[in-house]
């Protein structure tokens, strides 16, 4: 199996968009990216640099992929059918380029689901139903490819028990001869049915997003004590765990995943963020975007050319 991460927080981009490729099929698992409002400081220009770059390269491991995989309707997950440059860099042409001819397994509209998830759901499926492949509901769905198996869970919550984010779907891809369960937008986990189906996947690889620490005065101390507490857990159990997305989106991850790590050690295991799981180190943009914008100001005209979509590929680096 081959795992290549294409946007994350330690890419600096807001996703979980993953590629993944076995002798029978080529997946993406949620393909999308975006940025996110911080610190009421608009993305700084190496934000919108990391953005471009990973819809380049959505799009590109899209082009031979046999299907697609959409766990939940935030933006960062998906790409949506209108134009947006300032946080998610979509547009028509854009979606249609990435959904085509693909067959796309998405999270339910009809239940499970929040009323702004299933707005955006509804508007996917009748936006894209005329040129997509299929879109078929991946909830509980299990599917073969030749020894390639995918498994979807029902639908798990979008971080705690009775959260009114929604909820999120966690994928089992499983070869022969090796398992992967990626569980995007679970928070930790901080809910227990999560962790539980989490490890009766018994993965040898475990991506998974990491709790909102960054507001964490929005959150409940139980709920960020038992994403610590169940993380502690899988690190005992899974052999190589990537632990990204909400969780990077402040510099003070390591001190969170400290207790993690050791678990993680004294089990001969290792925690990674999804850079490092490509041999790159972690790139935090949104955390430092204060910093950035003090270190290197940005012009208002060079946000008017951004937000009339005119600055296209000048974002690419170099």
């Amino acid at each position: 199996m081959r795992v290549s991460p294409l946007a994350f927080e330690s890419f600096g981009v807001r996703g979980m968009a993953t590629c993944i490729e076995t002798d029978d099929v080529k997946m993406i698992i949620d393909p999308g990216s975006a940025l996110g409002p911080r610190f009421r400081l608009r993305p700084h220009e190496r934000e919108y640099v990391a953005l471009y770059e990973s819809r380049r390269r959505i799009l590109s491991a899209a082009r031979d992929a046999d299907l697609l995989s959409i766990s939940h309707y935030h933006f960062d997950h998906f790409v949506p059918n209108f134009e947006n440059w300032k946080f998610i860099w979509s547009s028509p042409e854009m979606a249609e380029e990435l959904y085509r001819d693909k067959l796309i397994l998405a999270k339910d509209i009809s239940e499970n689901i929040n009323t702004s998830q299933r707005k955006r759901g509804y508007m996917f499926r009748k936006k894209n139903i005329d040129f997509a492949e299929e879109i078929r509901v991946a909830d509980g769905h299990e599917l073969e490819v030749g020894s390639t198996g995918l498994r979807f869970s029902e639908p798990v919550y979008h971080g705690p028990e009775g959260t009114k984010l929604g909820f999120s779907l966690v994928l089992t891809v499983e070869t022969p001869n090796f398992t992967l369960v990626h569980a995007p937008d679970v928070q930790g986990p901080m809910y227990g049915e999560s962790l539980g189906h989490i490890l009766s996947q018994s993965p040898d690889l475990l991506i998974i997003g990491g709790p909102p620490t960054y507001i964490s005065f929005k959150l409940e101390d139980e709920d960020l004590s038992n994403a610590r507490k169940n993380l502690v857990e899988i690190a005992k159990k899974v052999p190589k765990l990537v632990v990204d997305h909400h969780l990077l989106r402040t510099t003070e991850y390591p001190e969170f995943l400290s207790p993690v790590v050791e678990a993680a050690e004294r089990s001969g295991h290792k925690v990674l963020t999804a850079s490092e799981l490509v041999g790159e180190g972690p790139r935090l943009l949104e955390a430092r975007r204060k910093e950035l914008h003090e270190e290197e100001p940005i012009e208002e005209e060079w946000y008017e050319r951004l937000e009339e979509g005119e600055l296209g590929e000048g974002l690419e680096e170099g």
